[in-house]
């Protein structure tokens, strides 16, 4: 038997208001209409002449992404148990030198010596996340010698982001699915995730028709 699927936590504290500069005025949120969700990934909407499925887990990583770009400060929560991770020298040195940044990005680091890392808090968003995981692809990044630190400070985003949206094959509600969607197909920079995949696509109403033999 399968494992059972887990559920997934709330994702409306991340649907926060797009600039108005990022509004597609011609999509009212009214028509877009929730059909359902397929595979416990692809969000199922229509929308005037349209279906759309939507990657829910692309989705939710772009909308989480920009919202920790935008934040002049990201909030950080202290992990219960502190967690140690023991790198490779070259990525060691690159987290310890990097300290300071990581601060600034919700991380609280600390040398334990011997090439291991203390990590004693973590960006909120990442409640209950795989920290172990994350602290290594992020010491990857920093471990890349000549990006500039834009880049790696984007890189970083996108791994938080990544790690912190709700995942495809879990429950989400419908609730939920129904504003992710609204989000995506009102926006009109959210077409493609952080990684370049694109989050969204359109099936029209007369390429259906035309595969039930209704158009010529």
């Amino acid at each position: 038997d399968e494992p059972p699927k887990k559920t997934e936590p709330s994702i409306e504290a991340d649907m926060q208001a797009p600039k108005e500069s990022d509004i597609l005025p011609d999509v009212n949120p009214l028509d877009i209409i929730y059909i359902g969700e397929a595979f416990s990934t692809y969000i199922i909407v229509s929308l005037k002449n349209s279906l759309y499925l939507i990657d829910k887990h692309a989705a939710h990583e772009r909308i989480n992404f920009e919202k920790l770009k935008s934040s002049l400060k990201i909030n950080s929560q202290m992990l219960l148990t502190p967690v140690s991770v023991t790198l490779v020298k070259e990525e060691f040195e690159a987290v310890i030198t990097n300290t300071a940044l990581l601060e600034k990005l919700g991380f609280l680091v600390e040398d334990f010596g011997g090439s291991t890392v203390v990590i004693r808090a973590v960006p909120a968003i990442l409640s209950g996340e795989d920290v172990t995981s994350l602290i290594s692809e992020i010491a990857e990044t920093l471990r890349k010698t000549g990006t500039a630190e834009s880049k790696r400070i984007d890189d970083i985003l996108h791994s938080i982001a990544c790690k912190s949206a709700i995942k495809a094959g879990n429950i989400t509600s419908k609730e939920e699915l129904q504003s992710l969607a609204v989000k995506v197909l009102t926006s009109r920079s959210l077409m493609y995730c952080p990684h370049g995949r694109p989050i969204a696509f359109e099936l029209k109403r007369s390429q259906i028709e035309k595969q039930f033999g209704r158009l010529g």
